[in-house]
């Protein structure tokens, strides 16, 4: 006959195999997860290894200040030296001068035209389409798109997308984490605007070289607290 003090243990030492059971799943879970490697994306084209600009065409003004502009087009531009790409990027200040100076009559510049007044052999073109840090004014829902197409001056073509394609590559980008931070600060509304310039300039330049994307749920750790 099993006495009161061991029917009183056994509940309790089931229980304690049964917690230590969950832990050890959760830590063999959570190792799991973090031992995931991120997904690897494959770059979509290889950039010809001549003088490269990059430009930034915005005719109808989605991103203001111009500042944000010229964020956009060097953090393109220097990822595309970091990664070795190709040995000679000029500055898309330059282009953004020479299509001012040559775009004053009722059509458009040419992108090749852009292209040989400031030397290069090879233009990135950046069409933005949309760049905004807020819907409704209040929410912070940093957002960018921009279409993306390279020019080949010598061959007088475009090279990327494939002719065969779109016309253009559409590069779509927000921010995750910032529901928590609000519009009324004009220094936040700053700091967004430039993480979102920056952001959309490596989205461009991560279009050429082989990279690695965050695991999914990676960015939870910067979501609303």
């Amino acid at each position: 006959m099993m006495s009161h003090g061991i029917k009183f243990a056994l509940p309790v030492l089931i229980g304690l195999l049964s917690s230590m059971l969950l832990c050890s799943c959760n830590i063999a879970s959570t190792v799991a997860y973090v031992a995931t490697p991120n997904p690897v994306t494959e770059a979509e084209y290889e950039l010809k290894d001549t003088s490269t600009v990059i430009f930034i065409d915005d005719r109808r003004n989605w991103v203001s200040p111009v500042r944000l502009r010229r964020i956009i087009g060097d953090t393109a531009s220097e990822d595309i030296l970091k990664e070795e790409l190709v040995t000679d990027v000029i500055s898309p200040r330059d282009a953004t001068a020479a299509a001012r100076q040559l775009d004053r009559g009722p059509r458009p510049i040419g992108i090749d035209r852009v292209g040989e007044m400031v030397g290069a052999k090879q233009v990135i073109y950046v069409e933005m389409v949309g760049f905004s840090l807020t819907q409704d004014g209040i929410t912070p829902e940093p957002y960018a798109a921009c279409r993306v197409r390279v020019i080949d001056i010598d061959e007088q073509k475009r090279t990327y997308p494939p002719v065969d394609e779109s016309n253009s590559r559409l590069v779509e980008v927000s921010l995750p984490g910032t529901k928590s931070q609000g519009m009324t600060d004009s220094r936040q509304r700053q700091k967004l605007g430039e993480l979102l310039a920056i952001e959309t300039g490596r989205k461009v330049a991560m279009l050429f070289y082989e990279h690695s994307e965050p695991a999914v749920g990676a960015n939870l750790l910067f979501g609303e607290r």
